[in-house]
């Protein structure tokens, strides 16, 4: 009975950890942005067209990576459309965000049914684990953190790299002060313009690797609206995290855990209706913003369209 409960702790605690790295880019690319005053509620949608164009690049070339790159692309315009719209348009951001969600709801599940025919879609090719030599072999340690596909290990390099770059670079004091105060940073001679649609667009690209996770390395294939609200749980991990990349890790360890959870019970046969089950992640969404919201500071000028 303690060699089952191990062996069932060890597997949620591996599953926790895949299971939060698509939430992890998708929050890393909302940090990026509302740090440079956009609001980014349109995250579930690059999510899906990252799903969307990563399994096609990898399905039509039989390449994982051509298919990162092209839902990386898809993410990029995306976020580039968002920055055309709030910054030089100064269109309500969370407008636009929300029709970006709907358009790419629509978008991919029609492009889904042009490729699939109405039937099954083919198996696009996906990213191996990879185990890290010696390090894999630690007990326990080396199964949770050593025995990962590449992306889950990127997107742990993307918190470093970010966090980084925040805290510890001029061109990052650059862009939190965009976010704060444009006014004083456009005297300062940041243009702010710039920094705001370079923001973006990472972002948009960062969500996007989130939604290409999904169908490169968990399922290869793509279904409709099958990110299933992660991106408004990435919302969440961005306001737990206090916008900080490694908050934001922790936050989406947290829902990967429940996410994680609730595939458990399903397998171990807990009597409850399934369904139920399935509500974990949100119901621990829910709970966490009636907490928080109002609570944790956000910067000033964030969703407030700037004009010279």
């Amino acid at each position: 009975m303690n060699t089952m409960l191990s062996v069932t702790l060890l597997t949620g605690t591996v599953m926790s950890v895949r299971l939060s790295i698509p939430v992890l880019y998708a929050a890393l690319g909302g940090v990026i942005s509302e740090r440079a005053g956009i609001f980014n509620i349109a995250l579930e949608g690059m999510m899906l067209a990252g799903a969307f164009f990563g399994y096609y690049g990898s399905l039509i070339s039989g390449s994982p990576t051509v298919g990162l790159l092209l839902a990386l692309a898809a993410g990029g315009l995306t976020g580039l459309l968002l920055a055309f719209t709030s910054v030089t348009l100064g269109v309500s951001q969370l407008v636009v965000g929300l029709g970006i969600n709907i358009l790419f709801m629509g978008l991919t599940g029609y492009l889904y049914r042009l490729i699939s025919g109405g039937g099954l879609t083919a198996v696009a090719t996906m990213y191996r684990n990879i185990r890290i030599p010696l390090l894999s072999d630690i007990p326990v340690l080396g199964e949770i953190f050593f025995s990962h596909n590449i992306l889950v290990y990127i997107g742990i390099l993307v918190v470093a790299v970010m966090s980084f770059y925040l805290y510890r670079t001029t061109s990052g004091l650059s862009l939190r002060s965009v976010g704060e105060h444009p006014l004083a940073a456009e005297t300062a001679g940041i243009n702010v313009y710039r920094v705001r649609y370079l923001a973006t667009i990472v972002g948009g690209m960062l969500a996007a690797a989130g939604g290409a996770f999904l169908t490169l390395t968990q399922v290869s294939r793509f279904l409709e609206n099958m990110v299933e609200g992660r991106g408004w749980i990435a919302l969440t991990a961005v306001i737990l995290g206090k916008r900080n990349p490694w908050g934001v890790f922790a936050a989406s360890l947290l829902f990967g855990a429940a996410n994680a959870l609730s595939n458990q019970m399903q397998i171990i046969g807990i009597k409850l209706p399934y369904q139920i089950t399935l509500m974990v992640p949100y119901v621990l969404t829910m709970v966490v913003l009636s907490g928080v919201v109002g609570k944790i500071r956000k910067p000033a000028a964030t969703g407030k369209p700037y004009g010279k």
